[in-house]
């Protein structure tokens, strides 16, 4: 028997277990992560795209790699990566450049990894603690002084919460306070890297907050979380039911052992109030699936085809509250396209303008 089946003997009478105790709370929405390989025209769950040009290059500016974009109030705040180093730059809604907010110059901050709303300006959590810093990234003061290892965080009740991506069984770290619930077996450094979380504030709902070693999306209210949906695999273990069975392993053991042992792993989730997008993969194959939230349906692929204008399909990273998947695209991948649909000249006059211009674009697919 080889090691994929023991592993498999070992956790997935767990996962029964779980999914079984999961489905007697009504409350708690099981969602299977199946493999897919199917490709599909996107016209088949979304109704239209619109692109924005991010305009770059008028304030004599190059972008590296956009890692994240998000919307705070009027703000487009996009997060990107470029010499090994990330930063945040504010546009307009309109794409218009405005500053960077956190990069360089902002030299008290070490490795900034999420930013929020906060106050009059932004909260940013870095890898040495939560720095405020105003609308026009002048940088005012440190609020927590610690050593963070997670990527996202919140704000609620005045108080800083980080998704806890550290130790086994824990999921959130109140930040300033030294209260890590549950402390289990901490992950190796190189563990943690691969690992990912998210926080999604869902108009009208509240904060939901993605928990990769728990495979589990809680809500957060009045300083409590409880369990939303629940992921799971029929054809093999999560990532934390792989975790939950590394026992006393030293750390190189533990990286031998998740890296041998094929699983599955939630790589990108988005929420909003009517669909949640999910991209994770199964062994070594990536699956995409969109959960409606009205009618419980899943539908999954593979990939997909962008047969409305015969552009591109890439990496989401934005789930708006219009149904709007952002997906950033570098000006290299808009000339570089090959237009599948000839009788669709629109992408071929975006082809075009981005030519000339080298900026990058945000394609905005709103969804059915």
């Amino acid at each position: 028997m080889n090691l994929k089946n023991s592993v498999l003997l070992l956790v997935l009478p767990l996962f029964f277990a779980c999914s079984q105790t999961a489905t007697n709370n009504e409350k708690v929405k099981l969602i299977e992560l199946k493999e897919s390989t199917d490709i599909l025209p996107i016209s088949s769950f979304a109704s239209k795209i619109d692109y924005l040009e991010l305009k770059v290059a008028e304030a004599n500016l190059t972008m590296g790699e956009i890692e994240n974009i998000n919307v705070i109030g009027e703000n487009l705040i996009v997060k990107h990566r470029m010499s090994g180093k990330s930063s945040f730059w504010r546009f307009t809604k309109n794409g218009e450049y405005v500053i960077e907010l956190v990069g360089d110059r902002t030299t008290k901050i070490k490795n900034p990894k999420d930013i929020i709303s906060y106050k009059n300006g932004f909260a940013v959590l870095a890898e040495n603690g939560v720095h405020v810093i105003s609308k026009n990234g002048e940088y005012l003061q440190q609020l927590v002084r610690e050593t963070i290892v997670a990527k996202k965080f919140f704000l609620a009740d005045e108080h800083f919460y980080a998704v806890n991506e550290s130790s086994l069984g824990a999921s959130l770290h109140r930040l300033s306070s030294g209260t890590n619930e549950n402390m289990g077996k901490v992950l190796p450094e190189k563990v943690l890297r691969t690992t990912y979380s998210e926080v999604e504030n869902v108009e009208k709902i509240g904060i939901h907050f993605y928990s990769v070693l728990n495979d589990t999306v809680f809500a957060f209210t009045n300083e409590q979380k409880s369990p939303l949906y629940e992921f799971r695999s029929s054809s093999l273990p999560t990532f934390s039911q792989l975790c939950d069975s590394i026992g006393e392993r030293d750390d190189n053991e533990t990286l031998r052992y998740l890296r041998e042992n094929e699983h599955v792993i939630v790589r990108n989730y988005h929420e909003n109030q009517r669909y949640i997008f999910l991209t994770y993969w199964v062994g070594s194959n990536s699956t995409t699936a969109i959960y409606n939230k009205k009618y419980g349906s899943v539908r999954y692929f593979g990939h997909g085809i962008n047969d409305i204008d015969g552009g591109v399909w890439d990496k989401v990273t934005y789930l708006s509250e219009k149904d709007e998947l952002f997906i950033p695209i570098t000006a290299y991948k808009v000339s570089g396209h090959k237009i599948s649909n000839k009788k669709e000249r629109r992408f071929a006059r975006l082809q075009n303008k981005i030519e000339a211009s080298g900026n990058p674009v945000i394609m905005q697919v709103k969804l059915r």
